[in-house]
């Protein structure tokens, strides 16, 4: 049976959770539970990949289930780091990227950021930040009303830079400067309704927490603007505007350092190009399969 390029590394980064759940069992809480939701994971996995090769046969609406099915189990992958990074790496090492912000800034700047403050800004800002979890949608939306060879390519390397951003949690694991600098700041974010309930919610559904270094906003965002430059011009200089705000958003907002953003930007203009030869890669094992490539 022939895997997708998708189901592939999917399966890959499980296998890896995996393993170093077993390595880290000793200092992991309920270890079981973690290996028993990616068992179930892998369950999902393995209806996709028995749906993936009827894709032909499906409904319209299975079948853009089949190919969006990461808009779901990304987020599943993503929680299941928070007791992980803490086993393997111990304690948050925020120092460090507050020292390289003021190496390179020569202040805090999310500090700094205090004297543009106001409730309209920060609600505007949160709303700009909540953005994150539409943009890689309403890319892919529009890839696969238009080719859908072309979108699972995109899915892929999203998928892809997502896997590499969580590996940067590992590398540094870090709170971010609204909880690691809390005592700096003399101005409140959550004055407005909206920004209260933008920042309780975020704060309520994602349970982990050392997931700074690199900014996965910053880095996903900057990868959906290369694919739509390289893809679907006209729809890149509509995100544009809203990537921008997006982005400032993140530090705006106390949730990374400015280091963070650097770093993520820089990943995503590595990522990409190395996520569309590794799907090509991957798809060149089927012959007679037609590979989209990377530009228009």
């Amino acid at each position: 049976m022939r895997l997708r390029p998708l189901e592939t590394i999917n399966l890959a980064a499980l296998a890896v959770l995996s393993a170093l759940t077993l390595l880290l069992w000793r200092n992991l809480a309920d270890p079981g539970e973690i290996l028993l939701r990616f068992a179930i994971m892998g369950a999902f996995l393995a209806i996709a990949v028995f749906l993936a090769q009827r894709s032909e046969r499906l409904p319209k609406a299975l079948r853009v289930a089949v190919d969006f099915y990461p808009a779901a189990f990304i987020p599943f992958v993503f929680e299941s780091l928070g007791p992980l990074i803490p086993a393997a790496r111990g304690g948050a090492r925020d120092d460090l990227l507050i020292a390289a912000d003021r190496a390179l800034f020569g202040t805090d700047v999310t500090v700094w950021l205090q004297r543009f403050v106001t409730p309209f800004w920060a609600a505007f800002f949160y709303v700009a930040y909540a953005t994150y979890y539409f943009l890689p949608l309403v890319l892919g939306g529009f890839l696969w009303s238009r080719d859908a060879a072309a979108a699972r390519r995109y899915i892929f390397t999203l998928s892809f830079a997502f896997y590499v951003s969580y590996a940067g949690y590992f590398t540094i694991p870090a709170f971010g400067p609204r909880t690691a600098q809390a005592e700096l700041y003399t101005v409140s974010l959550e004055t407005t309704s909206a920004a209260r309930a933008i920042s309780q919610t975020i704060n309520q559904l994602e349970k982990t927490k050392l997931d700074v270094f690199p900014s996965g906003h910053t880095m996903i965002t900057v990868s959906v603007l290369i694919v739509a430059w390289r893809r679907l011009r006209w729809l890149f200089w509509i995100l544009l505007p809203v990537a921008t705000l997006l982005i400032v958003s993140t530090v705006y907002c106390r949730y990374h350092y400015a280091v963070d953003v650097l770093a993520g930007i820089a990943l995503a203009f590595a990522t990409v190009p190395l996520g569309d030869r590794l799907y090509a890669g991957l798809m060149a094992r089927s012959p007679g399969v037609h590979v989209p490539g990377p530009g228009r």
